[in-house]
C-alpha cells in the first residue's frame, strides 16, 4: 500500500505532529465561529476522524472532551495511533462504507484526505450520512497547491484529486441535504522560533489560499 511505513517516513511524518495539532486545533476554532456551535467542547459529544494517520487529531479531540473515533487506510498508521492514543482506531478505506451504521456523530473531522481519494465524493457522502451536526473537512486549493508546494519542495504526488474550491462546493451541494455550508481558503503560516516554539497562524486569503476549509451543518 502506498501509505504504509515507506510514505510517512518519506514524509518526515513524526516530525509533524505539533504541525498537525495546531492546524486541527485551528480549524475546531473556526468551525466553532462560523456553524455557531461550541464544538471545542465535546463533552458527552462524538467525534469521527477520517484519516487519522498518527491519530494526532484524535489527541486534540479528545483533549477537547470527545468520545473520538479514528478511521485510515494505512494498517502502519493505525499502529502508531494506537501506541499513544485511547480513542477507537480502525483500519478503513474512506471511498467505501465506514463502519459505523446506526452510529451518528456530533463532529466529523476530514483533514488533508480528500485530495488522495480516486472517488472522494463517496467519501463525503458516507460522511454526511452519518454526521449528526457538524462536519468539517480540509484539502488543498487547486488555484496555488502546485507551484507553492514545489516552490517549497513540499509537493506531495499523491495529491491526485486536488480541486478548485468551487468543484468541492458543487460537489457537497449535489450530495447533501443541509442547513449550512461554507467553503472558505486559508494560509497556514508555521515557524520554529529561537526558543524551540512553534510559530503558527492561519489567514483567511479569499480565493488564493493554499487550503480549503469545507464546513457543513445538518
Amino acid at each position: 500500500m502506498q501509505f504504509e511505513q515507506a510514505y510517512f517516513s518519506g514524509r518526515k511524518y513524526l516530525l509533524k505532529e505539533e504541525l498537525v495539532k495546531r492546524h486541527v486545533l485551528e480549524v475546531v476554532k473556526w468551525a466553532s465561529k462560523v456553524s455557531g456551535r461550541n464544538m471545542l467542547n465535546g463533552h458527552g459529544k462524538k467525534a469521527l476522524d477520517v484519516g487519522c494517520a498518527y491519530g494526532y487529531a484524535a489527541e486534540v479531540l479528545e483533549a477537547l472532551g470527545y468520545e473520538t473515533y479514528s478511521v485510515d487506510l494505512s494498517r502502519w498508521g493505525i499502529r502508531q495511533a494506537k501506541t499513544k492514543n485511547h480513542g477507537h482506531f480502525l483500519v478503513c478505506d474512506a471511498q467505501t462504507r465506514l463502519p459505523f451504521a446506526g452510529e451518528a456523530f456530533d463532529l466529523i473531522l476530514c483533514c488533508d484526505v480528500l485530495e488522495h481519494l480516486e472517488f472522494p465524493e463517496r467519501a463525503i457522502e458516507d460522511m454526511l450520512e452519518i454526521c449528526d451536526d457538524v462536519m468539517v473537512c480540509t484539502t488543498p486549493n487547486k488555484a496555488v497547491e502546485k507551484p507553492v508546494r514545489k516552490l517549497m519542495r513540499d509537493f506531495d504526488e499523491t495529491h491526485i484529486n486536488v480541486r478548485f474550491p468551487s468543484e468541492r462546493e458543487k460537489c457537497i451541494r449535489e450530495k447533501a441535504d443541509f442547513a449550512f455550508l461554507r467553503i472558505e481558503t486559508f494560509y497556514d503560516l508555521a515557524a520554529k522560533l529561537s526558543n524551540g516554539k512553534l510559530f503558527f497562524r492561519s489567514f483567511s486569503v479569499p480565493s488564493f489560499g493554499l487550503t480549503v476549509r469545507i464546513l457543513v451543518r445538518k
